[in-house]
């Protein structure tokens, strides 16, 4: 006998997407009392026009139109504004994931996207399956969006304390939540090896300092004129960039590095990323939750360099607030700047290492995925895993 776990995300960006596969990963490693068979599902794959295009126009606002997208983010972002968006979407999507429902009839449903969990649960009673339960998983940091927080959820998990906080005053009730971090995958808990020995693995320098820059999976935004910025900038640093999907930013990275100042070490997309977060010095990236969420496990201090309007802004907050690194959004030559007064100030690296072993979600797919086997086998929430916000440094220790 095996369990059926269905998890609803929509491919808008790729935080959902790796959210989800960090915690079925984790689902993959359990055996008992029953193991997982899983299903993820971008929604937008079920839905009327225009919600099939919520991927592409979500792509095309943040390449063309940031500010109009942060917009749009801020004018949803209150109860009864976000009510009227749900009264507006429910007619393209409600029918087709009952369906979805009816069809797979999956032993619990977890919501890794935040306008889906309304979704979720209005599709659940159409299909008159109350008693299957839905876990809400929160991969946003700081002030989150309205539409996360959803006091029907039979669970909601968050990443940290200011999440937990706001969803207790959004009417959360504490014996629906749970704090365990953000998921990510889990072998970013089974990294061995000094970061001697990952360097000499992955070709690294041993003698001089490694700055890595990333912008998620795609690679886009400020990536180019950031990455050309600290070339030039002739610090006592090495740079490793990571282009991931983008094909035409890695040739053409690959052209000019001859011609740069500092050494570059150019990657596509790449499978090694928790053996490169635990060897280089520093990280340069966008605020996407994953990416600092990995960073802070790793022990990683972060220069944010840019962000998604509205939806990541809580995440630069999260940054600043718990001393994980500098947050530099003005420009390259801030930057720069950034970069090299970390490199030069040992002592305040060492700090901010100590400030991310703190908040690092230790554990954090497998915990959720212990949560979600335990849901959908006795419909109940483990209590020793209530964790109020006081007790944040306790989540470190687990």
């Amino acid at each position: 006998m095996t369990k059926r776990a269905l998890f609803l995300i929509s491919d808008t960006g790729g935080g959902h997407r790796s959210a989800s596969n960090a915690i079925t990963a984790a689902l993959d490693e359990i055996e008992e009392p029953y193991p997982f068979e899983h299903r993820i599902e971008d929604v937008a794959a079920h839905c009327a026009f225009p919600l099939t295009q919520l991927g592409l126009g979500y792509s095309m606002a943040l390449r063309y139109a940031p500010p109009v997208y942060g917009a749009l983010y801020y004018a949803t972002n209150g109860r009864r504004r976000y009510r009227a968006l749900v009264r507006f979407c429910e007619p393209l999507y409600r029918e087709r994931l009952r369906d979805l429902f009816t069809s797979y009839r999956p032993d619990v449903i977890v919501s890794v996207h935040p306008l889906l969990n309304h979704a979720a649960l209005r599709a659940r009673a159409d299909a008159h399956m109350q008693h299957i339960p839905i876990v809400t998983v929160i991969t946003d940091l700081g002030k989150v969006h309205e539409s996360w927080l959803t006091p029907e959820a039979d669970a909601v998990v968050v990443p940290a304390r200011e999440v937990y906080e706001r969803a207790l005053s959004r009417g959360i009730s504490p014996s629906r939540l749970r704090l365990l971090g953000q998921p990510i995958h889990p072998k970013f808990d089974d990294v061995t090896g000094t970061p001697e020995e990952l360097r000499a693995e992955l070709g690294l320098p041993q003698d001089r300092m490694v700055v890595m820059l990333m912008a998620g999976g795609e690679g886009g935004g400020k990536l180019l004129p950031t990455t050309l910025a600290l070339a030039r900038a002739r610090l006592p640093i090495e740079l490793l960039v990571v282009c991931g999907r983008n094909e035409p930013l890695k040739q053409r990275l690959l052209e000019l590095a001859p011609s740069l100042p500092t050494k570059l070490h150019v990657l596509g997309f790449t499978d090694k990323i928790p053996e490169y977060f635990h060897a280089v010095d520093l990280l340069v990236t966008k605020a996407g939750p994953g990416s600092l969420a990995e960073a802070n496990a790793a022990q990683l201090p972060v220069v944010v360099y840019d962000y998604v309007p509205g939806q990541e802004r809580g995440n630069v907050d999260f940054v600043r607030s718990n001393g994980l690194g500098a947050v530099a959004i003005h420009g390259a030559g801030e930057v720069v700047q950034a970069v090299r007064n970390l490199i030069r100030t040992p002592e305040r690296l060492a700090q901010i290492r100590r400030n991310q072993e703190v908040v690092a979600p230790v554990r954090s797919s497998r915990r959720i995925a212990a949560l979600i086997s335990q849901i959908a086998n006795s419909h109940t929430i483990p209590a020793q895993e209530h964790l109020v916000p006081g007790a944040l440094k306790a989540v470190a220790s687990l």
